[in-house]
């Protein structure tokens, strides 16, 4: 990928962005929040990630299954997802093809990308950017998925208001010179690279996957990791599963089970032996070095509803 195809990328995310500041701006943009009901369960066809999540409808349409909470995502809505509440999607070709732009986190910021339907109408990732920010935007997200918490006639102007700062900081970030990652890699090994951590929460995440999205071979592409990386791409993505269980595990309550689907591990016997053969030690024990005992020990907060727009 060349610096101008990336410079081109980056203005057509802002493009993207500015067309849903507008739209929100004028009063016509559609805001789903789905409710936040069994979260951090897994569910048949469905995943779910640690982080929140922003989707916004470029073409087509997402037929999105929340929890037993279904919804249609028209082109030019967004969806605000809350951090673990099980989704599937489903592409829709309408009277434009189907497009989504994504919004997630990033340990050093965060990362936009998009999605496009193969033939068998499976969403495939692509054009990932990482945009390096000490304090990404994504956490106004996490704040409209609480508007529950705010009094019922605040709620709609709160979560106005949250979703044009988070979008106005992304921009302002996007066109910051400093906030481009600078990595020494090749760009197939960047673009793997930055596919997988946004797809680690895939169970089904394979190198087969990764080339078909990146439109090369699964043996080129483990090739060319390999000689720049000297790793073979699966051990590489079993140790970022095994990373993001370390954060989840210093950071979070969520119980061993909960964080080992959230990082990709289809059950949970198998993430502990993966996490004490790269760590040295169980995810529990690991937790009672890491975790705050103030943090371990303070009651869990209620889960607020959502108020579907």
């Amino acid at each position: 990928m060349t610096a101008h195809s990336v410079m081109s990328a980056q203005e057509e995310f802002a493009r993207d962005l500015r067309r849903t500041l507008a739209l929100l701006r004028a009063g016509r943009l559609k805001i789903h929040i789905p409710p936040q009901r069994d979260l951090y369960r897994r569910k048949p066809e469905a995943k779910f990630h640690a982080t929140p999540e922003l989707f916004i409808q470029t073409g087509g349409a997402t037929d999105f299954d929340c929890a037993g909470h279904s919804f249609r995502l028209a082109t030019g809505q967004v969806c605000v997802m809350p951090r673990g509440l099980p989704h599937a999607e489903t592409p829709i070709d309408r009277r434009t093809r189907y497009g989504i732009l994504v919004c997630m986190a990033a340990r050093d910021g965060f990362f936009l990308h998009r999605g496009k339907a193969d033939p068998a109408r499976r969403i495939l990732g692509y054009g990932t950017h990482l945009v390096v920010s000490p304090r990404s935007p994504l956490r106004y997200i996490d704040d409209i998925a609480e508007h529950e918490t705010i009094p019922r006639g605040d709620r709609p102007a709160y979560v106005r208001t949250l979703l044009e700062t988070f979008l106005i900081k992304t921009l302002a970030e996007l066109a910051d010179p400093g906030s481009a990652h600078a990595g020494q890699s090749s760009p197939l090994v960047t673009q793997t690279q930055n596919y997988v951590r946004t797809h680690l929460a895939d169970i089904d995440l394979s190198i087969a996957g990764v080339a078909k999205a990146l439109g090369c071979s699964p043996d080129h592409l483990s090739r060319q990791f390999h000689r720049e990386t000297g790793l073979n791409p699966s051990v590489w993505i079993a140790r970022e599963r095994i990373t993001l269980a370390r954060d989840l595990l210093a950071s979070s309550r969520l119980n061993v089970a909960e964080i080992g689907w959230a990082c990709g591990f289809n059950e949970p016997s198998y993430f502990i032996r993966v996490f004490r053969r790269q760590v040295g030690t169980t995810p529990r024990a690991y937790r009672a070095l890491h975790l705050p005992a103030h943090a371990m020990n303070a009651p869990t907060p209620p889960s607020p509803l959502s108020l579907n727009k």
